[in-house]
């Protein structure tokens, strides 16, 4: 039971994306967060060679008051401007950019961010990864991909298709997860 309850308390760190995003007050105050250690959760990227869009210094972030976001950088390694586009993650979570709020990305630069202005990144003290769950063996993987972009010459990148097989998939090693976790706490 604790090891599936530390599992959903990590899944949930990531997936409750807008808990964290939630904390921001109008006064724009920080919201305190620490970089989730590897070997407790892990933030990997999909390989998709064709991609125009490429993340980098990828992270898992915990909030401090609760929730979690992953947190990258995208850049534009093609050699068409990015109009907008739209990505994911393996627990089917999507967010989208567009450019008529900042301009089209340009080939090699980075996408323009908006939220982590807010966010302070604390360090992980021993308190933290107590009061966190931030311990012990791994618990947590998310997977982060491109589903989609747009150029300004209105040609399409598309990897929807995968995207949602990728998605399937994790929800069923999920649901496979539970029924060996049931099955080991199940009386015989």
């Amino acid at each position: 039971m604790r090891l599936r309850f530390q599992f959903e308390v990590l899944l949930c760190l990531f997936v409750s994306v807008g808990t964290i995003m939630g904390q921001k007050s109008s006064s724009e105050e920080h919201v305190k967060v620490v970089i989730v250690p590897r070997e407790v959760g892990l933030a990997t990227v999909a390989y998709q060679p064709d991609c125009p869009l490429e993340f980098e210094n990828v992270k898992l972030l915990g909030g401090v008051s609760g929730g979690g976001i992953s947190s990258y950088d995208l850049r534009n390694r093609g050699t068409k401007s990015i109009r907008a586009f739209t990505v994911g993650d393996s627990n089917g979570s999507t967010w989208g950019w567009d450019a008529k709020y900042r301009g089209p990305v340009g080939p090699g630069d980075l996408v323009p961010q908006e939220g982590e202005r807010w966010i302070q990144v604390v360090p992980l003290t021993n308190e933290l990864r107590q009061k966190l769950n931030l311990e012990g063996p791994m618990r947590g993987l998310v997977v982060l991909m491109v589903i989609r972009v747009e150029f300004t010459d209105g040609t399409v990148y598309d990897d929807e298709k995968t995207y949602k097989a990728m998605v399937a998939y994790m929800k069923e090693l999920q649901v496979t997860h539970n029924v060996q976790e049931y099955l080991k706490r199940k009386p015989k």
